[in-house]
């Protein structure tokens, strides 16, 4: 409990200390957290943590999860963290991920996160489907800590009392607005009909066009985002001591759950378009993170403007999915086949089918990828988006170990690239065919898929190809194509440089990183997935920072830095854990139990490696890991 109290008290009074102007969703908290877990540790007795934050400006998230873990090994505690979703700090999200993947080296310990936020930030359950977070939602307050609340009915029967408590449920937003004397004369039989005669009925049109504007947005929002919708944005004064809007800080304003809640309910369709026509105006100018093209969407599927909202699926939404936005799954799914054009709907099919196909529900996104098709043959202009299911199907079946059939796919879709002259979905294809081929050791068949991309690379001289171009040097670099591999990757890293895609200019980066690390020098190799994996942080492509910290954890492995290894391999496999990528679940599993230093954390590893394999029926892995297995009970 101190250090539950300790912790939400000094992490907010921090922030606010810290917090500058306008950027209250982007804030940097980890060291202000860390700072107040290092000053209880060490009141215990465990300086670990303060020295190492007096030495370091920049703390990283695995050396501070190791000093903490030990400095909680044999001490009982609760970390409370409060109002997590006004938080954007990825290294905070870090240091969480990484205490509850080592929750048993701590006898006594629990985490509690207070969070409004639709984001997930820990797992939920764990690669062999153990709970790992147990998500609850708060009740109301009990009978005598409610009474406590009512300070101004201190002579209230208990007939009276009996009856408020009912109708609050124990919320402490309506305990408060009653004793403020909003409980008038008359006894009502629900919340609701109390919220809707005591509260709302009292309010001017001004007041409830204000709380509607504010409720329609899913988080707080800054004062401009009110202004330009010609609101009446001087009554946010009176409604925030109302107790019915927030004032969340200096900038931005929320409204309570409760009231989100019931004007979510009372407001008419007409109405509702409005005001999220009006946050889809709010956001369209505002779409440079991920998080803000996300809402953009949220908003627009509202609107009615079916139009729009196909062609934006279409675009950012394959935007978001390919970089790994798993969040973006809530909102494909409350699409309805109504709500878009049919070949906007067969976009929504494969987008669904795509995030599904990540998360390893093959069966699922099989079902989705089907429908799609049936809707794409009567279409005239559907060849493109067929031949790009053709490719996410044959992904399936060669993960599943259908090699012939993926094969079989990728063919298809190639003949329907070059058709339809798409030299970009063809190189993709060739590359996806050369992965294949390298499995099966066929490497002149895979030499000969680079060298296409090579050619269509030679022709275009387009910077929209870097992504094939990357992915091309890395297969080069696989079959010792040095030479050859070196040069796409930096021509990859400045056209990425000179272009401003910096998610990609990481993933150039990483290559790089990986050639020097094939070319002997270890040094400049984690130079650049260190690189790569900050600018990976800022740009919140999680699936490519998941990759690149594998990697990173394989050169460490080859530089004989086993701890390290293991403190990138475990880090990652919280990001996997926490989004779902189950296909990199397992193979961070299977890296684990090749680096772990000893054979019971090896067999561990590797059999939880082996059950994530066979739950997604991914056969070829499977032989692999099982032959780990084996050489771990062999003691090789």
């Amino acid at each position: 409990p101190a250090l539950a109290s300790r912790t939400v008290k000094g992490v907010l009074e921090a922030v606010e200390k810290q917090r500058p102007v306008g950027q209250a969703r982007q804030l940097v908290v980890v060291r202000p957290f860390l700072e107040v877990a290092s000053e209880w540790l060490s009141a215990i007795g465990d300086d670990g943590l303060s020295d190492y934050l007096a030495t370091t400006p920049v703390p990283s998230a695995p050396m501070s999860v190791n000093l903490i873990v030990g400095g909680l090994a044999n001490t009982s505690a609760l970390l409370v963290i409060d109002d997590l979703h006004k938080l954007n700090d990825e290294v905070l999200f870090s240091v969480i991920r990484g205490l509850s993947q080592r929750m048993e080296e701590m006898d006594d310990v629990g985490i509690v996160l207070f969070s409004r936020s639709f984001r997930p930030v820990m797992p939920l359950t764990d690669s062999e489907g153990n709970i790992m977070t147990l998500v609850v939602h708060l009740e109301g307050l009990d009978r005598e800590s409610s009474r406590e609340l009512l300070t101004a009915l201190p002579d209230m029967d208990e007939v009276t009392y009996m009856h408020i408590y009912g109708l609050s449920r124990g919320h402490p937003l309506v305990l408060e607005l009653i004793n403020r004397g909003s409980i008038g004369a008359t006894f009502h039989e629900t919340l609701e009909t109390y919220v809707e005669k005591e509260i709302f009925s009292k309010l001017s049109g001004g007041e409830k066009r204000l709380l509607g504007a504010l409720a329609v947005f899913r988080e707080p929002m800054p004062l401009e985002a009110l202004t330009m919708q010609e609101l009446e944005t001087d009554l946010l004064d009176d409604l925030v001591d109302k107790g019915l809007a927030r004032q969340a800080d200096t900038e931005n304003y929320d409204v309570h759950d409760l009231v989100r809640e019931f004007l979510s309910r009372s407001l008419d369709d007409q109405t509702r378009r409005d005001l999220h026509a009006a946050a889809v105006e709010w956001y369209r100018n505002r779409r440079r993170e991920p998080a803000q093209k996300i809402e953009f969407l949220y908003h627009l599927r509202y609107t009615g403007d079916s139009e729009e909202l196909g062609a934006e699926i279409a675009t950012t939404g394959s935007e978001l999915v390919a970089s790994g936005h798993m969040e973006l799954l809530g909102i494909l799914d409350g699409i309805e086949k109504s709500d878009v054009e049919d070949s906007a709907w067969a976009v929504v099919l494969e987008l669904r089918g795509d995030i599904l196909s990540i998360q390893g529900r093959w069966e699922e996104a099989g079902a989705l990828y089907a429908e799609a098709l049936e809707l794409l043959d009567k279409s005239d202009d559907g060849k493109l988006s067929t031949a790009r299911i053709f490719s996410s199907q044959a992904d399936i079946n060669m993960m599943r170990g259908e090699i012939d059939t993926a094969l079989e796919m990728h063919r298809d879709a190639l003949v329907q690239f070059i058709e339809l002259g798409d030299a970009l979905g063809a190189a993709r294809t060739y590359n996806n065919m050369g992965y294949i081929y390298r499995r099966q050791k066929d490497l002149k068949r895979a030499l000969e898929t680079c060298e296409n991309v090579e050619i269509l690379l030679e022709s275009e001289k387009d910077p929209s190809f870097a992504d094939a171009r990357i992915k091309l040097a890395a297969s080069l670099l696989e079959m010792d194509e040095l030479d050859r591999a070196r040069e796409h990757a930096m021509v990859a890293h400045d056209e990425t440089l000179a272009t401003g895609n910096m998610s990609l200019h990481a993933r150039a980066r990483a290559v790089l990183g990986r050639f020097y690390a094939r070319s002997g020098d270890p040094e400049l190799a984690l130079l650049h997935y260190s690189e790569a994996l900050e600018q990976m942080s800022e740009e919140a492509d999680q699936h490519s920072a998941v990759e690149i910290k594998l990697l990173l954890g394989e050169v460490l492995v080859d530089a004989g830095r086993q701890d390290e290894a293991l403190e990138q391999y475990r880090e990652a496999l919280a990001l996997a854990e926490s989004n779902d990528y189950r296909v990199l679940i397992g193979e961070l599993l299977a890296r684990l139990g090749e680096a772990a230093q000893d054979r019971e954390h090896r067999m561990e590893y590797l059999q939880r490696s082996l059950t994530v394999f066979q739950e997604l029926g991914a056969q070829d892995r499977m032989r692999e890991v099982q032959a780990k297995v084996h050489r771990a009970l062999m003691g090789e």
